[in-house]
């Protein structure tokens, strides 16, 4: 999609919005409360409402937290849902129920996924700097999301509104580790628009020794200005630098030392992402509203090979995107959203001249009805056609597909307090890029969408500051692909002649999980807790692996935790504590019997109004790995030493930090 496409769109939306005396323009989806999802449905709703369960994650935890990037955020609040490939900056991904690719990620809409790599998004390339608000969704979320979004998706929102004048935060930080942090977002404010920035760096050693820290900076840049009376343009741009030691190139198993050549001290990636977006939404009527979104997400990295620290694999993805949507509200108790999803996503990858492509285009229809006796009707339907085009011998090689799905749900305010729901719908996912190039060029078959069912029912219940609530969920995943390592084409090797491997379709899977959360909640104090019994079985496989192979492992059986505050006069003290139990890795017969635990500790006391003092302490449970330990096994099974065998977790820390307001 060239730039002319984008004004085009952009002033045919601008042609959409017809004024109208006495009705106000959306607001920013950044502002709205903290009892109010606006991702979960086409239009914001009290989260109390919603069949859709969905965490709110607002700008306080945000801070609070005082994580840089989307992987160290997540890694502390969903625990046992997101996983490390070693320390710091390294690869993070969530699996919010199914695999990780099984999730999508959006910025204001726009999605970010990697269109050159196994689809999964990596966290740890996502700053957190211009984000104000997250929200984190579980199920199928296809007719809103399209491809991917089978177990879910998490949601990041930009800044809005500024107060009049001159505003913002100042924050730095020091700590173990060689940790170097700093913040700086100032925003600027009129009668009808704003101007914002943010800007954040950090440098922090690995989890094991290497020439290079991990390094990451941050830029963000936010408009929004209210034209008349009824319409709100906003314009962003996101830009994120990483570079990330990796000193391990490969970990195996064995019970002899490791080959000191799989621990290369200047090795490390590198990797960019830039997220650009303009947005109208308008009020055209009382009763009417549009909202219209075009951007573009362009990401690169430099991965190392495994002999040296060379970057020499290139990748390069970009996705050009647009979605629109116009709500009815005809009565109070009714509204029906029709809108349309476009993008086309680009894969430069490592080896191939051409790119590959693909083009998505969707329109999707919901609509939320309240029938009465606090009961909620919410039903969505997608309808969207794929097509991939890909470099597979002397010319280009392209699919395509249709694709229909559906969703719906009842919400049921039972009394004071008590809520329950239930949902079901089903969910796709396209073949990647990656995967489609890979058969084309050893001769493997045309790839057919995964598909999936989920069913889902959940009780809430709160009381003044008492609050439990339990969800259940079960999906079962259809024609995945899978990799077959003795498919493709046959390799002569003076060492032993070798099939390069495929993909398939195929593979079946089943995934099911109950929690239980709930505490206690007020201003003085809190202690709130959960516990998560979950099981991801492959249903096509041989019993004995059927939870040890393929898409199924990493995935802990148990997973509980606890965390809490306290105030002590003006000092806020907080603790948090998880435990992740036994889980399959790749390559084990059996399940691991180490746990992994993670604490952490902050406290946080204002000197002045504008002027607050923090202290943190992060992974106080996990033991610190050196080169020769590494080297001779010594951390291998070990509790809480790795999340991802062979990869050490990042050691304790200590962070001091300032935070200053104006």
């Amino acid at each position: 999609m060239g730039n002319h496409r984008t004004f085009y769109l952009l002033a045919l939306g601008a042609t959409l919005q017809a004024t109208s005396p006495g009705t106000e323009p959306p607001p920013p989806k950044a502002e709205a409360a903290a009892t109010v999802t606006v991702t979960a449905e086409g239009t914001p709703v009290e989260i109390l409402k919603t069949p859709n369960p969905v965490i709110v994650i607002d700008k306080a935890t945000i801070e609070a937290q005082g994580s840089e990037n989307l992987a160290d955020l997540l890694q502390a609040l969903l625990p046992g849902q997101v996983f490390t490939t070693g320390g710091v900056g390294t690869s993070s991904n969530v699996a919010l129920g199914g695999r990780a690719q099984d999730t999508v990620v959006t910025l204001d809409g726009l999605r970010l996924s990697d269109a050159t790599g196994f689809g999964a998004v990596n966290l740890s390339w996502i700053s957190l700097a211009g984000i104000d608000r997250i929200e984190v969704q579980q199920g199928p979320c296809s007719t809103r999301f399209g491809s991917d979004a089978q177990a879910g998706v998490i949601a990041l929102y930009s800044a809005g509104h500024a107060a009049e004048g001159l505003t913002g935060q100042v924050r730095a930080g020091v700590g173990t580790q060689a940790i170097r942090q700093a913040t700086f977002a100032p925003a600027y404010g009129w009668g009808t628009g704003w101007v914002r920035a943010a800007l954040n760096a950090q440098q922090e050693d690995g989890a094991t020794p290497a020439d290079k820290p991990y390094r990451t900076a941050g830029t963000y840049l936010g408009l929004g200005q209210q034209l008349g009376r009824d319409t709100l343009v906003t314009v962003s741009y996101l830009n994120t630098f990483n570079g990330v030691p990796l000193p391990i190139s490969y970990a195996d198993y064995g019970t002899t030392p490791r080959w000191a050549g799989n621990y290369i001290p200047f090795r490390q990636d590198f990797s960019r992402t830039e997220v650009m977006d303009a947005s109208l939404r308008s009020a055209i009527l009382s009763t009417l509203t549009g909202e219209l979104t075009v951007g573009q997400v362009l990401q690169t990295r430099l991965e190392p090979n495994y002999v040296d620290s060379t970057p020499t694999e290139h990748y390069t993805s970009r996705r050009n995107q647009a979605n629109g949507a116009l709500t009815w509200r005809p009565f109070a108790v009714t509204s029906l959203q029709a809108g349309f999803d476009a993008y086309e996503e680009t894969a430069w990858i490592a080896g191939n001249l051409d790119p590959a492509k693909g083009r998505h285009l969707a329109v999707f229809l919901e609509n939320q009805t309240e029938v009465g006796g606090g009961v909620r009707l919410v039903a969505s339907v997608r309808k969207g056609k794929d097509r991939l085009s890909f470099p597979g011998g002397p010319a280009l090689q392209e699919t395509s597909a249709n694709r229909t799905t559906w969703k719906a749900g009842v919400n049921w305010l039972a009394a004071e307090g008590l809520r329950f729901y239930v949902s079901a719908g089903n969910a796709f996912a396209n073949p990647l890029l990656f995967q489609a190039i890979y058969n084309a060029q050893y001769q493997g078959q045309t790839l057919e969408n995964e598909r999936s069912f989920t069913r889902q029912a959940g009780a809430t219940y709160e009381h003044g500051p008492w609050r439990v609530g339990v969800d259940l969920v079960r999906t079962r995943y259809g024609n995945l692909v899978y990799y077959d390592p003795n498919g493709g084409v046959l390799v002569p090797s003076p060492y032993g002649d070798y099939y390069t491997g495929i993909y398939r379709n195929g593979t079946d899977l089943r995934f099911q999980s109950a929690q239980v959360n709930g505490g206690y909640r007020t201003e003085a104090w809190s202690l709130m807790g959960f516990y998560r019994n979950q099981e991801f079985r492959n249903e096509t496989g041989p019993e004995s692996e059927r939870f040890s192979k393929g898409a199924v492992v990493r995935r802990p059986f148990q997973s509980l935790g606890l965390n809490g505050h306290r105030m002590a006069g003006k000092v806020r003290l907080e603790a948090r504590w998880s435990w992740i139990g036994s889980r399959y890795d790749y390559g084990l017969p059996s399940a691991f019997k180490q746990h992994f635990n993670d604490l952490g500790v902050a406290a946080s006391m204002p000197l002045s109004r504008d002027l607050t003092l923090a202290v943190r302490g992060e992974h106080l449970m996990q033991p610190r790995t050196s080169r020769e330990q590494w080297l001779s096994r010594e951390r291998d099974f070990q509790n809480d030493a790795s999340q991802v065998f062979g990869y050490p977790a990042q050691p304790p820390t200590g962070t001091l930090e300032v935070r200053y307001r104006f």
